[in-house]
């Protein structure tokens, strides 16, 4: 699914398109906002939050697309396929499930602005959600405070949650678990962002094995780690999610020296890794 590379690329896009948009007309289908779900006025409630609200920011908070309105909160997890894009200048990207134009058959969330623009949620699967806190900024919403940190601080990081996840954070929360350091990686409660594509390549670069205790790690290993996840997910970004330059061992057969790439479980996860690199 998107990562944190992922899903800033299309917080980027959607914030130059979508900022300033006046709403005056909304619709969904499927399983959005769940949240929502056992009030009796909830179409009142709805209604109340998008027609006449204006688009104030769109941003980032782990592997959440985040669009602040004047009248509260709108959130989405993309999951697998999820993207969004604006009527007549779709989205696409170099990540496998954005690389071709969104259908209109895809849409299961939208909303058409009074110039015009019509905003729309694309979700083949189903699987990715849109919630709405009608009333709150981003401090309040649990969704996004439950998450750690976030791996990597940019213009487009939500600014209720600018605290840095820096080496000595993450030094100090792996040296109190025994969780495989993998496995530790993807929770999003420790810090907020970080895949299954992203935490293989991470851990190649720091030369660890997906599979040891987080606390067996020496504090020069666990920076190490830190500091090959953030540049990874730079190197990422900065080359417009160029896989073909930054993976060097996600579903690759083989690492740039040759070394044969081998697949286990870690974490319930497929995990990429070189066991003649990786110790």
């Amino acid at each position: 699914m998107p990562e944190f590379a992922e899903v800033n690329k299309q917080v980027r896009w959607l914030r130059e398109r979508a900022v300033g948009a006046h709403i005056t007309k909304y619709g969904y289908s499927g399983g959005h906002f769940a949240e929502q779900k056992d009030l009796p006025d909830k179409d009142s409630v709805l209604a109340s939050f998008f027609e006449g609200a204006t688009v104030e920011n769109v941003t980032q908070r782990g592997k959440h697309v985040v669009i602040v309105l004047s009248t509260g909160v709108l959130t989405s997890h993309l999951m697998f396929k999820g993207r969004w894009s604006i009527a007549g200048d779709d989205f696409t990207s170099h990540y496998k499930h954005h690389k071709e134009p969104p259908t209109a058959k895809s849409v299961n969330f939208w909303m058409e602005a009074q110039d015009g623009r019509r905003i729309n949620f694309h979700e083949p699967e189903y699987k990715g959600k849109v919630h709405a806190f009608p009333g709150v900024s981003t401090a309040d919403v649990e969704d996004l405070k439950d998450l750690g940190p976030e791996i990597l601080i940019t213009p487009e990081t939500d600014a209720n949650y600018l605290r840095e996840w820096t080496a000595d954070v993450f030094r100090g929360a792996v040296a109190r678990s025994k969780t495989a350091i993998k496995a530790f990686l993807l929770d999003q409660k420790k810090q907020a962002g970080i895949g299954n594509m992203y935490a293989c390549e991470s851990l190649y670069r720091a030369r660890i094995a997906p599979d040891r205790p987080s606390n067996s790690l020496t504090p020069d290993e666990a920076t190490r780690v830190h500091d090959e996840l953030q540049g990874v997910i730079k190197e990422s970004i900065d080359s417009d999610l160029d896989y073909d330059k930054v993976l060097r061992v996600y579903r690759r057969e083989r690492d740039p020296d040759g070394n044969p790439v081998e697949m286990s479980e870690v974490g319930g996860r497929d995990t990429f890794w070189v066991p003649a690199v990786q110790k």
